[in-house]
């Protein structure tokens, strides 16, 4: 044993190797003896105060380099031998009963003119089974908050701060790591679970000094599809699942508040990504609505004009192809929704309704459909109601449902037509009855009858219209010549309107 005297002050043991004058100097080696069963142990350990100082430190230094590099420490285990495993270390500050327990700092010294020496944390691969795990865990307390885990790039006053990067392992035969961000969980009532921040950092220097960006990108997929990116509130086994909020932040005292992109991205060959917005179905035994979608744009003040909404569907690029439609659809239901058009959310006052069954404006004033070329409306039945009256405006009426035929007696299901007579040979002086069957008729309908073309020899006029009733009507015709019979048939015009 090497023990040093005992005074007030305890004497000191020294170990010093021999200084060399021309090459290195002499070595001290601190060995412990080999054994069958286990080596034997080399224990250094700094003095016991009694008293209420503080005990002895323990310092471990490398040689200074007066004019190159100070020395190396190196603390390591041994290799294992054909059995077992390597030895553990450990460096550990010790418990207290008594206020805090001891630090542990690890760092490397400050560079002047170079790169500040780093730390590399790495544990050991597996041939066989897994590699190792390195887990870094702050403290616990039964009494105040956890200690926090930090992990910080170091700062720069020249140049761009360090990166701090959670990087998940590479695989060449296998998926690659995860890398997890998980806020920590409660068991306690009413009480929140650990919230995960991710903040770009602050541009506080002055002219066009911009905060910095987050980025969320999966990985690429150089032989099949790239990585996804899920976003998923928390779920509430008993109550409302968390909301998720997507929103640039106000804008200051002068600039835009910042836009909001959802795109998905080009190809090159086959269809581009869709965007899908959808609510959830709402079940359960008691029911409820389903869930609402709202696109509103922001209001123009001082005189300046609110933001437009534009719905454009895809174009076909090469001209050749089909563009994209535009659907409106409501939901279905026992009573089927419709599509509203209003003024304002505030007063909500609805001026239009399109529906299964109603195209309906009735809160306007006055509703224009206008095309600079032809404006179609088609039906099985189309009703046009005034409720006092349905101009046509400066325009000419045309292009009735018409058609023609040749009898005294016969059928035409036509609202307008032109009859040629059978009767060629009218005597003078002699009317001529004709019955025209027609389904566009009613006993209410109003029937107008003109003459076409005259006969031959005689002079023809419409004397009559009689009968006119569901289906059919009956119209006379004289040759009012009292000397001269037709030697031709003549042609007259008719018109239905119910």
């Amino acid at each position: 044993s090497l023990v040093g005297a005992a005074s007030a002050i305890g004497g000191g043991v020294t170990l010093t190797g021999g200084a060399g004058t021309t090459t290195a100097g002499g070595s001290v080696t601190l060995a412990s003896g080999t054994g069958q069963t286990t080596g034997g142990t080399v224990d250094v350990t700094a003095g016991t105060s009694t008293t209420t100082n503080a005990g002895g430190e323990v310092t471990i230094n490398s040689g200074a380099g007066t004019a190159t590099s100070s020395g190396a420490i190196t603390i390591a285990t041994k290799n294992a031998g054909t059995n077992g495993v390597s030895g553990k270390l450990v460096f550990s500050s010790g418990t207290t009963s008594s206020g805090n327990s001891g630090a542990l700092l690890v760092g490397t010294g400050a560079a002047t003119q170079g790169t500040g020496g780093k730390i590399d944390i790495g544990v050991g691969s597996g041939s066989l089974g897994a590699g190792g795990v390195v887990t870094v865990t702050a403290g616990s307390s039964s009494n105040a908050a956890g200690g926090d885990a930090t992990f910080k790039g170091g700062a720069s006053s020249a140049g761009t701060g360090g990166k701090a990067e959670i990087i998940g392992g590479a695989s060449s035969s296998a998926a690659g790591g995860e890398a997890t961000l998980t806020g920590g969980a409660s068991s306690a009532n009413s009480v929140a679970g650990g919230a995960v921040t991710v903040t770009g950092g602050a541009g506080t220097g002055g002219t066009a000094s911009q905060g910095g960006a987050i980025s969320l990108t999966g990985g690429a997929g150089t032989a099949a599809t790239g990585g996804s990116i899920t976003i998923n509130s928390g779920a509430g086994t008993a109550s409302s699942s968390g909301a998720i909020t997507i929103a640039t932040k106000n804008a200051g005292s002068a600039g835009a508040s910042g836009k909001l992109v959802f795109s998905s991205g080009t190809t090159s060959t086959g269809n581009s990504g869709s965007i899908l917005l959808s609510t959830g179905t709402a079940g359960g035994s008691s029911g409820g609505n389903g869930g609402a979608i709202t696109i509103s744009v922001g209001g123009g003040t001082n005189g300046n004009t609110g933001g437009h909404l534009t719905l454009s569907a895809g174009g076909a690029a090469t001209g050749a192809g089909t563009g994209g439609n535009i659907y409106l659809t409501p939901g279905n239901g026992q009573t089927a929704g419709g599509i509203y058009f209003r003024d304002d959310v505030a007063s909500n006052t609805q001026y239009g309704t399109i529906s299964a069954t109603t195209f309906d404006f009735t809160a306007s004033s006055s509703v224009s459909i206008v095309s600079s070329g032809t404006a179609a409306l088609s039906g099985t039945v189309l009703t046009l109601t005034g409720s006092t009256g349905i101009s046509m405006g400066a325009s000419h009426v045309y292009n009735f449902e018409s058609g023609t035929g040749t009898y005294d007696d016969g059928t035409l299901n036509k609202m307008a037509g032109t009859i040629t007579t059978n009767t060629a040979n009218l005597a003078a002086d002699t009317p001529l009855t004709v019955t025209l069957t027609n389904s566009r008729v009613s006993s209410t309908s109003q029937v107008f009858i003109t003459m076409g073309a005259g006969c031959t020899g005689g002079t023809v006029q419409f004397v009559q219209l009689s009968n006119v009733g569901a289906g059919s009507f009956s119209a006379v015709f004289k040759n009012i010549d009292t000397a001269n019979a037709c030697t031709s048939a003549f042609s007259w015009h008719y018109l239905v309107i119910n």
